[in-house]
């Protein structure tokens, strides 16, 4: 499992108190009982944002978090998701949004090791879900960590164009934590471009077999077995 480093550090914080266990025990008693992938993923992202309505919903946050569209600094830094997160992200690119596979492919190359991420530069790194203005094209189905993630400061603290990123105070979003945890339980998961081209990957085999067969079987004469009859 690749669980995030903050949603790691407050599970283990949490993990013996009652109120915040129960969410991620809930989590994956409900993750289990569903069979869609891009199910699962929603349902953990409702979750996640439900549980930072009360966190983001405090005066002082709303006056000193600069987070909002435009302001990209994340977007060049490494994201973990689960394989469900990475199969609603491919569902969105095939309704449409358009990605630039040569930067996934750099991206995917490097692994999920975060060492080897930073040492591409600052255009190479940025997220192919940003547009030329600084906006998420998938913002209605991001990531979990992309929820979750925000600083209280000014914005130029994330920035990590001309130099690392500095000291951080990030909100704390325990009960978000606590799902995100369940969520990256019972899911394979890595970085943002490994999980993503993993499963493009998969989906493209299993086309090419598709059409393999069909050629086979028009020259063999063999008729295709109904849907409703398939194992």
């Amino acid at each position: 499992m690749n669980i995030p480093a903050i949603a790691k550090n407050t599970f283990e914080l949490l993990r013996n108190q009652p109120e915040f266990m129960n969410i991620t025990e809930s989590v994956v008693e409900h993750l289990n009982k569903i069979k869609s992938k891009l199910e699962k993923a929603r349902f953990v992202h409702n979750v996640v944002d439900e549980c930072n309505k009360e966190v983001f919903a405090h005066p002082l946050l709303k006056e000193f978090v600069p987070c909002k569209a435009g302001c990209s600094g994340c977007c060049h830094t490494q994201v973990s998701v689960t394989e469900d997160e990475a199969e609603l992200l491919l569902h969105n690119i095939d309704e449409g949004v358009v990605i630039d596979y040569n930067r996934l492919s750099l991206q995917s190359e490097v692994g999920n090791e975060a060492a080897d991420f930073y040492k591409l530069s600052y255009k190479e790194r940025a997220c192919v879900f940003l547009d030329e203005n600084g906006a998420c094209k998938v913002y209605k189905d991001r990531p979990s960590v992309c929820r979750t993630n925000a600083v209280v400061g000014e914005a130029s603290q994330c920035d990590t164009s001309t130099q690392a990123q500095g000291p951080l105070r990030l909100v704390k979003t325990p009960k978000a934590d606590m799902a995100i945890v369940a969520a990256f339980a019972v899911a394979p998961s890595g970085t943002l471009p490994v999980m993503l081209s993993k499963v493009l990957k998969e989906r493209n085999a299993s086309e090419d077999i598709g059409f393999f067969k069909t050629i086979f079987d028009r020259f063999t004469g063999r008729k295709p077995v109904p849907k409703d009859t398939r194992l």
